[in-house]
């Protein structure tokens, strides 16, 4: 081997090792000003309007079931999403130690800081990561419109009975960005392509 390319081979490695002391010093320093930050607000709330969501919420009426009954209705789509890093949005945070941690579990869990959301992984491990519920809101009256077939062959089962469902994209969309903010925008650079293609996500396979 050539003295010529074992230096090349050598100042690449070196190069590759300052970007990733670049990109690590980066992410920490994301980490700490997301930490320093006032508590974000909880995003269906954001979503919503204050007001909306008080009302809805302080009824009483809804409740989080989790991703697990979303599965018995809709199974392949379910399976489609496993590999979605929404659904492994919890384990960068255990990574970090983090797990605990109020700021980052309003994003990183369904409906923390809600009542019946995500509280921690002892409690509430049904609702860990960005769920199905987590872009659209608690589920049980969902599934209580769901089995109401009266209701479905009559075609008035609009919106699905979520308080983010497909008949406020505007809410749904609101939502996205509640969490996807300046600081966290590395899974994106289009919020419209990467909202459409959510939105438009066949139902047989989740993609």
């Amino acid at each position: 081997m050539g003295v010529g390319l074992v230096f090349k081979k050598g100042l690449f490695a070196i190069l590759l090792l300052l970007f990733c002391v670049y990109v690590d010093a980066a992410e920490n320093q994301r980490v700490i000003e997301e930490l320093n930050s006032p508590m974000p607000e909880i995003p269906l709330k954001r979503a919503m309007g204050a007001k909306a969501y008080s009302d809805a919420i302080s009824s009483g009426e809804y409740n989080y079931v989790g991703n697990s009954k979303c599965r018995l209705c809709h199974r392949n789509f379910f399976i489609g999403r496993k590999k979605d890093p929404h659904d492994h949005a919890m384990e960068s945070l255990i990574a970090l130690g983090e797990e605990k941690n109020s700021h980052c579990l309003m994003c990183h869990s369904t409906g923390h800081g809600m009542p019946s959301g995500f509280v921690d992984m002892e409690k509430t491990p049904r609702l860990a990561n960005v769920q199905c519920e987590g872009c659209h809101g608690p589920g049980n009256v969902h599934i209580a419109l769901a089995k109401d077939k009266s209701r479905n062959e009559t075609k008035k089962f609009t919106g699905g009975g979520f308080l983010a469902g497909g008949d406020n994209p505007e809410i749904v969309r609101k939502l996205c960005t509640s969490c996807h903010t300046s600081r966290w925008n590395r899974s994106y650079h289009d919020i419209d392509k990467v909202y459409n293609s959510y939105k438009k996500a066949d139902r047989n396979t989740g993609h």
